[in-house]
């Protein structure tokens, strides 16, 4: 992994951190909260400096961030009056609303911050499918596309990227003709016995020749070259445009996210292995890392499916995650009770220290991959 790959990595995680625990911030401030430190990495600290009532603080492990918020977690004031504090600026004697409010701000935030991504970069000359119901029948000038590349394919091997354009292909003398994806799958399925010279036009524009054989075991009973196929075509998008285009992507993103979620959850309560489908830090590195050859557009839509990534994560009703702390402040507003500290700290350092370890074990499974 390159250096470079290390760094945006870093700065993209900064961001994503840094726009969420924003979110949390402001809110506590807004609803009359004391906002003790804001915080990006974890201990040991680098930088501190106190503007205010609140520490703003840089510290050594880039992995993540945090807002103290007085009364949030149980601080020595918190023991000394057995788990209620009177101070009217602690978390827990403002409103459940205003709590609940705080909470979710930080997910809120991310989605807001994908949102505005995927409006960016839907502004301008945007690549569109040729099958898009909308902006299909603006485009003049169609290519094909590759979109996907199979895991262990001839393709993958060879080198070749998602977001490629095919300028050529040729086989056994042949030379086929690049009018739609379904004929060049045919032309591809007719010359399974051939290899294939494919002159192609990278993500970030450099012209490149590779020659490679289908095989056997891409997809049921016949040879693949491992790639999938799109016509594709530019379109100018107006900012008015970009707006719902944008909004649409951010919801089927996060559709998808909680496909896959439900998923390996599925997966999980059968007792079946998970790990593939789970990246920690080295492996979204890895993918950052790879998603930076593709190009610019390519790194914005990596932070914009991070982010909703990292709200929905946050969201679940978890121990140690903002959701769980939810059902905590839904709990307390239903029954008009505090819960004793004492048993949301032991489940909370209970659900913490699962979700580093599994942190620990996907970290390792990445190494290895």
């Amino acid at each position: 992994m390159s250096i470079s790959a290390i760094a945006l990595f870093i700065i993209i995680l900064l961001v994503l951190v840094t726009v969420h625990e924003f979110g949390h911030f402001i809110v506590a401030k807004l609803t009359g909260m004391r906002v003790d430190e804001f915080a990006f990495g974890f201990p040991p600290r680098v930088f501190a400096k106190k503007y205010g009532e609140t520490v703003y603080a840089i510290n050594a492990l880039p992995l993540g961030g945090y807002v103290s918020i007085f009364g949030e977690n149980g601080s020595e004031e918190d023991k000394k009056e057995h788990g209620a504090l009177h101070h009217p600026r602690a978390f827990g004697n403002r409103p459940w609303w205003a709590q609940l409010l705080v909470l979710v701000a930080g997910v809120a935030m991310n989605m807001v911050l994908a949102l505005f991504i995927f409006i960016v970069i839907s502004y301008g000359e945007v690549t569109m499918s040729k099958d898009d119901d909308v902006y299909g029948s603006r485009i003049k000038e169609s290519s094909l596309m590759i979109t996907e590349v199979s895991k262990n394919s001839p393709a993958r091997m060879a080198g070749i990227v998602p977001g490629s354009i095919v300028l050529s292909v040729t086989s056994a003398g042949d030379t086929a003709k690049l009018t739609t994806a379904t004929s060049l799958v045919a032309f591809i399925g007719s010359h399974q016995n051939s290899a294939f010279a494919i002159k192609y036009r990278t993500p970030d524009g450099q012209e490149k020749n590779t020659v490679i054989a289908s095989v056997y075991g891409i997809i049921p009973d016949k040879k693949a070259l491992g790639i999938a196929l799109e016509e594709v075509g530019q379109v100018k998008i107006t900012l008015l445009e970009s707006i719902p285009l944008g909004y649409h992507r951010t919801i089927s993103t996060t559709i998808m996210t909680f496909e896959g979620l439900t998923s390996v959850l599925t997966q999980a309560i059968k007792g079946e292995s998970v790990l593939e489908s789970l990246s920690g830090p080295v492996g979204i590195a890895k993918i950052v890392g790879e998603t930076s050859d593709y190009g610019y557009d390519a790194v914005l839509t990596l932070v914009a499916v991070l982010s909703i990534n990292l709200a929905i994560f946050n969201i679940l009703p978890l121990p140690a995650l903002d959701g769980g702390r939810m059902v905590v402040v839904i709990i307390e507003a239903v029954t008009k009770k505090k819960v004793p500290f004492k048993y949301y700290s032991w489940v909370n350092v209970i659900g913490f220290g699962l979700l580093m370890l599994l942190l620990i074990i996907v970290t390792i499974n990445d190494i290895k991959a």
